[in-house]
């Protein structure tokens, strides 16, 4: 007779040293997905703020079309005593026109019968690289600083710092303080472009206030005693004012840095009625933004750019004009 023999199996599995080593594979791989899924969600996000800003020159050319001139930073009536932003004139051009009836344009944009509607997050103002959704900005002394109306990214110039001619960074044709694409003064329209718009930018970057960002980093949280001026979207003080740039550590402004550097200079000292000593009651941002090596900016034909931050500040401020009469402007 034979006899049956039982055979043995030995179950397989996994030693720690085999364990550890698919550990260690995983993680490496996690390492190289990562780099690659922040750079996909960065060129979606770019994306996206390239199109909110051609939004808002559909907005701008829409006004121009309609009333022959372009918005601007003043008073809308001779009765009126508050400024009124360009942004709150274009928003029946850019599908707000329920909000832009809501808004009283007789009372400041902080006034309580108006914050219910400016502080309403606008996603076409808002890039997706910037901090945003819970930063708000507040209203200027007399009136406590608290945070009540939601915030923009994007904002335009007066014009040129002539601090920027003394020092030697732009020429003298540049350095005015009423040659930028936005006025709070007078009803520019496409004929006061004689640079042509194609060669003025209309509008960039300028996040994260009115907390200040200096090089990528925070260094100030906005509150009642310091704080960058400026960020509610329905505010004219989030204009960038002038043209200025910094040093490259953002700490001295002016300065030949114009891009990413800072966001703008904090306060210090801002009391009513006159403001700050320097920028009054005008905006301190600067152009900043949150996607790597520079800035999307609105040029005033409706075309957007990336403006790199190591743009050399003389051509920037050819740029910003839109009267200079430079040559050669990048």
């Amino acid at each position: 007779m034979f006899r049956l023999k039982s055979i043995s199996r030995r179950r397989k599995g996994f030693t720690l040293i085999e364990l550890l080593v698919v550990i260690a594979i995983i993680a490496i791989l996690i390492g190289l997905l990562l780099p690659a899924v922040q750079k996909v969600r960065e060129a979606a996000a770019r994306t996206q703020c390239i199109n909110n800003l051609k939004q808002l020159g559909l907005g701008f050319h829409g006004y121009h079309d309609q009333n022959g001139s372009l918005p601007s930073n003043i008073r809308p009536s001779t009765t009126s005593t508050v400024r009124v932003r360009w942004l709150t004139f274009i928003l029946p051009q850019i599908e707000q026109d329920n909000l832009y009836r809501n808004i009283n344009q007789t009372v400041n944009w902080s006034d309580p019968l108006n914050t219910p509607f400016t502080g309403s997050r606008l996603k076409v103002i808002e890039c997706p690289s910037a901090p945003n959704g819970q930063i708000l900005d507040g209203a200027p002394p007399p009136e406590a600083w608290t945070p009540i109306v939601a915030n923009g990214d994007y904002s335009g110039f007066y014009g040129v710092d002539p601090q920027l001619v003394t020092l030697g960074l732009v020429p003298a044709n540049s350095g005015r303080v009423d040659n930028g694409a936005i006025s709070k003064s007078v009803k520019l329209n496409f004929g006061s472009f004689t640079d042509g718009l194609s060669n003025t930018l209309q509008l960039t970057e300028s996040a994260g206030r009115p907390s200040q960002y200096r090089n990528g980093k925070i260094v100030l949280t906005a509150n009642g005693n310091n704080r960058v001026n400026g960020g509610g979207w329905a505010r004219p003080a989030s204009e960038l004012n002038l043209l200025k740039g910094a040093s490259a550590d953002g700490l001295t402004i002016p300065g030949p840095n114009a891009i990413n550097v800072t966001n703008g200079e904090a306060l210090g000292t801002y009391t009513a009625p006159n403001g700050h000593p320097v920028y009054g009651v005008d905006g301190t941002g600067q152009i900043y933004g949150f996607h790597t090596g520079g800035v999307n900016a609105l040029i005033g034909d409706g075309s957007v750019r990336f403006l790199r931050q190591t743009i050399d500040i003389r051509a920037l401020a050819a740029l910003v004009t839109r009267n200079g009469g430079e040559v050669n402007i990048e």
